[in-house]
């Protein structure tokens, strides 16, 4: 399980340092083309959750920003999960969970910066995209793979694969 810290402070230094060089060079709103007809970077507070919602209700998500760690910790100690495909998920949720908790507390709002421009969406930042990640790994795994280790159990328990 310490293997996961590994990739967990990277997101969370990654998300932070992303954060941290787009406040310092932008004001709020302010923004620039990265990649041509695909992403920009615009700097924007972001007082809610996803897709906006949530707006001003800071307590309220940093509340379920804990219950959702202290349910994964508890989950992961107690239940020694042995597949590597959930343990990423796992990190992945929790490292961009982290990253946003870190902004709510200290700032009272996540900073935004990641801005596709080939189709309408809210700014993001990698927070968000290790939670998102992590979601559909999480998703997939219940979906597909869980199903799997529980009709079989011919998994190899350290890789999540079949024997």
């Amino acid at each position: 399980m310490v293997l996961y810290l590994i990739p967990f402070a990277i997101v969370v230094i990654a998300d932070q340092i992303t954060k941290a060089l787009t406040a310092g060079r932008l004001a709020v709103g302010e923004g620039f083309t990265l990649i041509p007809n695909f992403l920009d970077i615009t700097y924007v507070k972001n007082e809610g959750a996803a897709f906006g919602i949530f707006q001003g209700k800071k307590w309220l998500l940093i509340i379920v920003a804990l219950l959702v760690f202290a349910a994964v910790i508890f989950y992961v100690v107690r239940y020694k999960p042995r597949s590597k495909w959930l343990m990423w998920s796992l990190t992945l949720i929790t490292a961009g969970g982290l990253g946003n908790l870190i902004d709510r507390v200290a700032l009272g709002y996540v900073r935004d910066m990641l801005d596709v421009t080939f189709t309408r969406f809210p700014v993001f930042n990698v927070a968000d995209c290790a939670v998102t990640a992590g979601a559909i790994m999480l998703a997939l795994h219940v979906l597909i793979g869980g199903v799997r280790e529980e009709a079989n159990n011919d998994f190899d328990g350290d890789t999540g694969c079949p024997q």
